[in-house]
């Protein structure tokens, strides 16, 4: 943890959820900060034709922002004391043991799904329905290029969702031996 942090800067970073953190050395809670800040913003923008999920993300977009703010301006307070106590940890634990003996790992695996569905859900609402729709109809390929920018963005839900399922596993049988690049 930085010893003497500069307080004008620590004010400015701590208007970005997460950048005060990391200025302060406490890098994986930075991380944790900041992701939980981009995935609000996301999910408020990508569920806006399920009004009652659109309307808790954008509840959570201030109190991100506020945990993170409260959270950074503790540790300037601190001695040195409880300085050396602290710990630079991700906000979720990776053991953590939901209720039901639900693991980490089960609770990425239903993220990751949800996510390809939520991906998949896009694609097919927003972008495939009116596409085929309309390029039947007055045969526009420029509409294909006016709703790229949606395209990529479920391509980019689904790939979130499938390296949330694939990547510990494969970390785990790199690390394990039994799998090469």
């Amino acid at each position: 943890m930085h010893p003497n942090p500069n307080k004008a800067l620590l004010v400015l970073l701590s208007f970005v959820p997460g950048a005060g953190h990391m200025y302060l050395g406490l890098m994986r809670r930075g991380v944790s900060f900041m992701a939980g800040f981009a995935l609000s913003i996301a999910g408020a923008g990508a569920f806006s034709m399920i009004s009652l999920l659109q309307a808790a993300f954008i509840i959570l977009i201030p109190l991100t922002w506020f945990v993170a703010f409260f959270d950074l301006w503790r540790y300037p307070r601190m001695g040195p004391e409880e300085k050396a106590l602290v710990r630079d940890d991700f906000l979720i634990p990776r053991s953590l043991q939901l209720p039901g003996g639900i693991t980490m790992r089960k609770a990425r695996i239903v993220a990751g799904i949800l996510l390809i569905l939520a991906g998949v859900y896009r694609l097919y609402r927003i972008f495939l329905y009116n596409f085929i729709y309309d390029y039947l109809h007055s045969e526009r390929v420029i509409y294909f290029f006016e709703r790229m920018p949606t395209l990529l963005g479920g391509v980019a839900v689904i790939a979130v969702g499938l390296l949330l399922i694939f990547w510990k596993s494969r970390q785990l049988k790199r690390e394990a031996g039994g799998y090469e690049k």
